[in-house]
Parts: structure tokens; C-alpha cells; sequence
């Protein structure tokens, strides 16, 4: 089994927390037993969670990156576009499968430790991945031609826009940019109801997938661009 933080962790904050959290109550709670048993397994709770958002980080994540590759059937020479690329994770796995790439991001912290361009050229170097164009920009507002990719794909990225009506913005941003017959697959930890209601009435098929190696527990969407469109 593979680990690694070179693609960071995933909202470093939150691991943060539930980890010290976790810790915090365990030990207190230990010093108190058996009166002290709810808050132990309160700890044991948090901490877990921790965790398991950690270990989603550093080795379940460079997993599931494959997992979305083959649900949008990327084949070598397909133009892919990753939105919210972060430090690469699924561009570079895309590179490496022989696909021409295109990678976009806001590049925030927030979302992900040691978030940025650098990170991301660093890991691209380290993989020996093809030449991937990077790209600075916002979902909602997408610097390319209309059906420009052949798959689209975005990992635990849309839910981080705050509004419905952006997070609809973003979605069909991605949509616009897919080619007829192409692929877009969305991996989020929320609001993916929102992202099927959209795509339903534009796409020739949708699907969803639940995953439950994810902490917290995420779904895939897969919508499939009409020929005709």
C-alpha cells in the first residue's frame, strides 16, 4: 500500500481538529473511568475520524484518483480537463495514461495543505508525467471553447463553492466544455443531488456511485454528453 503526502491533505484543518479533539477527550476520559465512558467513546469517535480523513490523504485518495479515471473512460490521446487539480492528483494520473491534459484551480489552502502551482510542478516531475497545461481560473467561469474535452473530471471540489446558483454555474461550465459523446465525472462529499438535478435534463445518461473508502462517505456522478448536443 502506497502512502504518501505528496498530494497533500485533504481540508488540513478538520484533520486537524477531530485529531487533537479525539485525542483530547480519550485521555481525559481514560483518567475517569467508568464514569467517563460516553466521553471516551465520543474521543474514539473524533479520532477516528481524523484518521481516517488522514489516511483518505495520503493513501486512499491515490486509489480512488483511478477509480474516477475509468468511470470517465479517458483513453490515451482524449484532451482531459481536471478542475480543481490541486497538487495534481488526477491530472497526473491522467498524463501518465497518454492523455492530453489540462489542469485548473483557484489554488486555496484551505482546502488542501501546501495547496499551489509548485506542489503541482513538483509532483508532475516526480511522476514523470507528460507535459500537462496548467491553468489559473474560477469553475464558474471556465477560459476555454465550448466543447473543447473529451472527459471532464473534478475531485471533492464543487461542494467548496458556496451558493446553489454557483454551484450550478460551475457545473454547467463544465458541461459546456465536454464534447458531444464526452464524459463528466464528479466526485464530491455533498451536494451531489444538486449536481444530478442539473445534469439529468442535458445529459443522454446519468449515474451515481457510492463510495464508502471515503471519509466522509462521497458519490460519483457520471453524465454521459449526448452526440447531438
Amino acid at each position: 500500500m502506497r502512502f504518501t503526502f505528496r498530494y497533500g491533505i485533504d481540508a488540513p484543518f478538520w484533520v486537524g481538529f477531530f485529531i487533537v479533539i479525539g485525542l483530547g477527550f480519550s485521555l481525559v476520559s481514560l483518567q475517569g473511568l467508568p464514569k467517563s465512558m460516553g466521553g471516551l467513546i465520543f474521543g474514539f469517535y473524533m479520532l477516528l475520524t481524523g484518521l481516517w480523513m488522514f489516511l483518505y490523504s495520503t493513501v486512499i485518495k491515490l486509489k480512488h484518483r483511478y477509480v474516477i479515471l475509468k468511470l470517465a473512460q479517458v483513453r490515451a490521446g482524449d484532451q482531459v480537463l481536471d478542475v480543481g487539480t490541486g497538487r495534481g492528483l488526477l491530472a497526473i494520473a491522467a498524463a501518465q495514461l497518454g492523455c492530453k491534459v489540462t489542469a485548473i484551480d483557484r489554488w486555496s489552502q484551505w482546502d488542501l495543505s501546501g495547496n499551489g502551482k509548485e506542489a503541482f510542478k513538483k509532483n508532475a516531475k516526480r511522476e514523470e508525467a507528460a507535459d500537462i497545461e496548467i491553468v489559473d481560473g474560477d469553475a464558474r467561469q471556465l477560459p476555454f471553447a465550448a466543447e473543447s474535452f473529451d472527459a471532464v473530471v473534478s475531485n471533492f471540489v464543487i461542494h467548496n463553492i458556496k451558493g446553489a446558483a454557483d454551484r450550478e454555474q460551475a457545473v454547467r461550465e463544465m458541461w459546456r466544455v465536454l464534447r458531444p459523446d464526452g464524459r463528466l465525472v464528479i466526485s464530491d462529499i455533498k451536494r451531489v443531488q444538486e449536481y444530478v438535478k442539473i445534469l439529468t435534463p442535458l445529459a443522454a445518461h446519468v449515474e451515481t456511485k457510492r463510495v464508502f473508502y471515503t471519509f466522509p462517505f462521497s458519490r460519483i456522478v457520471v453524465a454521459y454528453k449526448k452526440c447531438t448536443d
